[in-house]
């Protein structure tokens, strides 16, 4: 089972993908679905995505 943040820093390297255009839109968005994020919305420069009743937006700033 992986913990919150392995979640977090899977999905954030997964919307660095697609920032970089390596992954498409919506393969990104299939992804974090498929990890149990929901109501995720691909936008021009991120992606807001909701988990555990939070909002993330990815990618992090780095």
């Amino acid at each position: 089972m992986t913990t919150l943040i392995q979640k977090l820093n899977s999905a954030d390297s997964i919307a660095d993908l697609w920032l970089g255009g390596f992954v498409a839109a919506l393969s990104a968005q299939e992804a974090l679905t498929g990890m149990g994020f929901y109501a995720v919305v691909v936008g021009e420069r991120t992606i807001v995505a909701w988990l555990n009743g939070c909002r993330f937006e990815m990618p992090a700033v780095h």
